[in-house]
C-alpha cells in the first residue's frame, strides 16, 4: 500500500477512536491515537493475515496480541477496517450486548480477538507460548506483542522475557 494511503488510513482509525469513545463518554483515547500508526502499518502493509477466515489456532499466518487492552478502541477500528467485522459494528462500543467493550473478551467470538485481556503483562507470556507453538508445528510465521508502559514494570512481563531469551524463542 502506498505511504499516502496509510497515512490517511490512520487518521481514519483516529476518527473512530474519537468517535466511538466521544459517543460513550468512556474509554482511553490516548493510547489508542498513539498507536494508530503503528496498527495501521502493522496490519496493512506487514501483517500476513487472513481476516476472512479467521481461526483462534492462527495457523500459517502471523498472529498479534494486544496486551494493554485498554487501548482497544484503535484495534477495534483496525480489525474492522481490514476487514475482520463490518465497519459499522464500531457504533456499538461499550454498548450493552455489544462485542466491542472496553476489554476484549473471547467469549463475544468477535474475529481477531484470540485472547482477552485486562490483567497487564500477560501478553508477552501468550505471545511466546504461540511462538513455541509455530516453532513446534514448523510455522514460520511472526507472533507479535503490543505493551504499555505501565506493564512493564510487572514482574510477569520480566518473567516472560528471562524464559524466551533462556529458551531462544
Amino acid at each position: 500500500m502506498e505511504n499516502q494511503k496509510l497515512k490517511e488510513l490512520a487518521s481514519q482509525v483516529r476518527r473512530d477512536i474519537v468517535r466511538m469513545v466521544a459517543a460513550v463518554s468512556t474509554g482511553h483515547p490516548g493510547g489508542s491515537l498513539g498507536c494508530a500508526d503503528f496498527l495501521t502499518f502493522l496490519y496493512f502493509e506487514q501483517l500476513r493475515h487472513n481476516p476472512t477466515s479467521f481461526s483462534m489456532d492462527g495457523k500459517n499466518e502471523d498472529l498479534f496480541f494486544l496486551s494493554n487492552g485498554h487501548i482497544f478502541p484503535v484495534f477495534y477500528s483496525v480489525l474492522s477496517r481490514s476487514g475482520y467485522f463490518p465497519v459499522s459494528e464500531l457504533a456499538t462500543f461499550r454498548k450493552l450486548n455489544s462485542r466491542l467493550q472496553g476489554h476484549p473478551s473471547t467469549d463475544k467470538k468477535l474475529p481477531g480477538i484470540r485472547m482477552a485481556s485486562g490483567s497487564l503483562g500477560q501478553g508477552l507470556s501468550v505471545g511466546i507460548g504461540a511462538a513455541q507453538t509455530k516453532k513446534l508445528n514448523g510455522d514460520n510465521h511472526l507472533v507479535y506483542t503490543l505493551h504499555g508502559d505501565g506493564e512493564l514494570q510487572e514482574g510477569q512481563i520480566w518473567e516472560a522475557a528471562m524464559y524466551a531469551a533462556a529458551h531462544k524463542e
